[in-house]
């Protein structure tokens, strides 16, 4: 942990100068997962052309080169430096609910830089909790945890506890922040529909909290604007109560927007995930039904 507690101390313009060489290396040399990135990038977008996938493709790699520096980053970076770099356009969206001791869940994907739409939400003095998943090596799940919990009091939510814990804070007012566009754990009970041009299952927990304890459900968009500057952008996609809105439908909506915002900003997606590595089979259409989210 010393390594990257003195690593992240180096000034950006360093670090950038190593994620450059990072690029290089993972694109060009290793060629780290290029065949799942091109595999979906020619799935998700039929109508580009070979040279149109091949500029996103490259724009992915340096994205996710600065997005492992601007990570490790976090370890250091100052209150100061993070609100500079990260502007949010529009945080009333979001207060106008907390104020009034109103919950909300915040739900977004992997696209920007995910890491960094944590700390400067944080510095607004809304209470978060902040749900995420596990990591494989023990190093790196403590390194996550310190840094996405840097300039917050609360304790991060594993993922599989996310239903108990919130049933114990849920008289406490704050944002529930939640990850949705991973491929479930639990195929059987996968919300599916078409994204990105192709037949895909969906966590179905956020649908699952929001209709158990009526928050409304906030989309998060982060966009880059330049190199190392962001902004966040927040857009309600629904709000309770939920008797008479169809199952699913807060998923939908969430898939929907998270969609427009990948066509936007298409190189800032996380593309080296096997995201459709799941086929649907003719028991999974049976499940989609959403029966369970009424009970």
């Amino acid at each position: 942990m010393l390594f990257f507690k003195y690593f992240s101390k180096l000034p950006f313009f360093i670090l950038y100068g190593i994620s450059d060489f990072a690029f290089f290396i993972i694109y060009r040399v290793v060629g780290y997962r290029k065949k799942v990135v091109f595999e979906n990038l020619c799935h998700s977008f039929p109508e580009k052309s070979e040279g149109e996938i091949t500029q996103i493709a490259k724009g992915f790699y340096q994205h996710i080169a600065d997005l492992f520096i601007e990570f490790l980053k976090g370890y250091s970076i100052s209150k100061e430096e993070i609100q500079k770099r990260v502007q949010i356009v529009n945080l009333e969206v979001v207060k106008n609910y907390t104020d009034q001791q109103q919950s909300v869940i915040i739900v977004t994907g992997h696209i920007g830089n995910w890491e960094w739409l944590l700390h400067p939400i944080n510095l607004t003095g809304i209470p978060m909790d902040i749900v995420y998943q596990k990591l494989s090596s023990p190093l790196f799940d403590r390194l996550t945890l310190f840094i996405r919990s840097r300039f917050t009091i609360t304790p991060l939510i594993e993922k599989d506890d996310t239903l108990r814990k919130t049933i114990e804070r849920k008289d406490i007012t704050r944002a529930l922040v939640m990850g949705s566009d991973q491929s479930p754990t639990n195929w059987k009970t996968a919300y599916w529909t078409n994204f990105l041009n192709q037949d895909s299952g969906f966590f179905t927990g956020t649908e699952r909290i929001a209709r158990k304890f009526d928050y409304p459900v906030i989309f998060s968009e982060m966009r880059r604007i330049r190199r190392g500057y962001y902004e966040i952008e927040f857009t309600e996609i629904a709000k309770p109560d939920y008797k008479d809105l169809p199952a699913g439908e807060i998923t939908e909506k969430f898939v929907r927007i998270l969609e427009q915002s990948i066509h936007k900003h298409p190189a800032d997606y996380l593309w080296s995930h096997r995201r459709w590595k799941h086929k649907r089979n003719e028991e999974d259409k049976i499940q989609t039904n959403f029966r369970e989210l009424r009970s």
